[in-house]
């Protein structure tokens, strides 16, 4: 078996920091209001009776991996009553902090989605910006999907999406990235496995180094540290996914590419999902 970053209290420990500064380009309100239309109009596809939709006010959603909590304060803004888990004690100190700046209020917690230990249900859970990746054997899949479908209401949806296999190996592939940031510098370098469909990512960083703390220096020295830190992540096919929803006990209602509402293709980089508890009998 294959160790998965998860696994580490590490993950994420250097990238935590310049997460945000690195995903600058992505429009997080437009991916928060794209998830909420796919469950508003599964609701209304799905004529659900009064207490099983996510009204503002009302609805409880569970952000899994949440990382810096982008979509976490931004579902809070909107009336939302949120709870924000995540493996990364660093990511969830920035979440934790944003959050704040925001005047908002989201529980947070440092929890595996492998095995949820909460208490109450939920109207919503998300698992969002391609985490389940990071799952790397289907036995993790299987328990994180059991895991939600304990803790979701009959009639509440799992909204969650992954990298595919050709972004993984064609827009990560065997290539190499690298940036000057001006403060800090890094270099990424990718080693993708057709046989497995992993993708190896090695993350150096070149960090400002300051000097002793008895000096009480302030400044950074001139000099730069060198740090590492490496993921890991796994494409499984649709038809896989699927069968470990069913065999979870939860109804696929839809699957979507690229942040669209069409069917996925071959040469598509990120499916969403959207998936149904069903109503009790």
């Amino acid at each position: 078996m294959v160790d998965s970053p998860l696994d580490s209290a590490e993950a994420y420990g250097i990238l935590a920091r310049y997460y945000d500064e690195l995903m600058a380009e992505v429009d997080y309100g437009a991916w928060c209001d794209y998830v909420l239309g796919l469950v508003k109009d599964a609701e209304i596809a799905g004529a659900l009776p009064l207490g099983s939709n996510i009204d503002v006010g009302r609805g409880r959603i569970l952000d899994l991996a949440c990382g810096t909590g982008e979509f976490s304060y931004r579902l809070a803004k909107q009336g939302y009553r949120v709870t924000a888990l995540d493996i990364s004690s660093e990511m969830l100190s920035i979440a934790e902090a944003k959050t704040r700046r925001h005047g908002l209020v989201v529980q947070f917690a440092r929890q595996d989605m492998r095995c949820l230990n909460l208490t109450g249900e939920y109207d919503v859970v998300l698992c969002l910006c391609d985490s389940l990746n990071y799952l790397l054997e289907l036995s993790d899949w299987a328990a994180t999907f059991d895991s939600v479908g304990k803790i979701l209401k009959p009639g509440g949806y799992f909204v969650f999406d992954v990298n595919t296999a050709h972004k993984l190996a064609t827009v990560y592939g065997n290539h190499t990235y690298a940036g000057d940031e001006g403060e800090y510098a890094y270099i990424w370098e990718n080693t993708y496995d057709p046989e497995s469909q992993m993708c190896y990512m090695d993350l150096t960083f070149f960090l400002p180094a300051y000097g002793p703390l008895e000096c009480k220096q302030s400044k950074p020295s001139g000099l730069y540290e060198k740090r590492m830190e490496s993921h890991i992540q796994r494409a499984f096919s649709q038809r896989t996914i699927s069968q470990l929803l069913v065999d979870a006990g939860l109804e696929l209602l839809g699957h979507y590419g690229d942040l669209t509402r069409a069917l996925p293709t071959p040469v598509t980089e990120r499916i969403t999902f959207i998936c149904r508890k069903p109503l009790l009998s």
